[in-house]
């Protein structure tokens, strides 16, 4: 497998933060996850690898690096809206991506008339529409990190994003911005509370893949809740949790290249 640039171009937008691979004549745009720090889109990288062999250009977004300004309702909503006006000006997107929070903000994009017109989707762990458990959780951290527990809040965010029953490493905060980290969790999974994206999921008329773990203690299939058909399609990652691309990279991959036809984007 072709494999990733050590050091990707990183690009800062006042504030708009991504990491771009590749320099094929497709365009891949994926919107990352909550992350505490940004991480120049390492978490993608199984995916990325192939992309890029594939002949894709793939743009990283920190998805936390855009800020709501001040006055403005700050909810899933507008924070989808902001997203829209920068993402629609990099011209014409053959993929559009994204993990947890990346791929709500995706399914939100996918309902206005820029997304209807994206060939093909895909979402990882990302729910659909929230469920008391998954409202519980998230904002159990949320709270944890508002009231500045950020170690605590990490050792559950570490434990429900692998499979259930498996332990987690200890948890080490590193010497970075704490309280930046903070914020980030607090705003990040509060984007989460509630939502129901499924009618935006509905109308898009392209190839949609929502892959989720079957052993996910967070994002779970009674999340991925919208209608299937032959051209959207939700696939459960036996033995995965939040993570299915790095637990299971080569039968996730075979689902999006089957799924989403990517190969034929790039004339493959």
């Amino acid at each position: 497998m072709v494999q990733v640039m050590a050091s990707p171009k990183i690009e800062t937008q006042a504030p708009i933060v991504h990491a771009t691979y590749g320099h094929g004549p497709a365009l891949a745009v994926v919107m990352a996850p909550v992350m505490p720090w940004w991480d120049e889109g390492r978490f993608f990288a199984p995916i990325t690898e192939r992309l890029v062999a594939l002949g894709y250009k793939v743009m990283i977004f920190d998805s936390l690096s855009l800020e709501i300004p001040f006055g403005q309702a700050d909810d899933l909503t507008t924070f989808t809206q902001a997203w829209r006006h920068i993402l629609q000006g990099l011209g014409p997107l053959q993929l559009l991506a994204g993990s947890a929070l990346g791929g709500a903000v995706v399914q939100g994009l996918l309902g206005s008339r820029w997304g209807r017109g994206i060939p093909a989707a895909l979402l990882v762990s990302a729910p659909t529409a929230a469920d008391a458990r998954l409202d519980q959780r998230l904002g159990l951290m949320a709270q944890l990190a508002r009231d500045g527990e950020l170690q605590l809040a990490l050792e559950f965010l570490d434990r429900w994003i692998l499979p259930e029953g498996q332990a987690p490493l200890p948890t080490a905060l590193p010497e970075k911005d704490l309280a930046q980290a903070g914020r980030r969790l607090t705003r990040g999974f509060g984007y989460l509370h509630g939502i129901d994206l499924r009618n935006a999921v509905q109308d898009y008329p392209g190839q949609l893949l929502s892959l989720y773990g079957a052993q996910s203690q967070l994002v779970r299939a009674a999340n991925v809740s919208f209608a299937r058909s032959p051209k959207h399609l939700a696939v459960s990652i036996a033995s995965s949790g939040m993570r299915p691309h790095l637990d299971e990279p080569a039968l996730v991959w075979a689902s999006i290249r089957e799924q989403l036809r990517l190969g034929a984007q790039v004339g493959l």
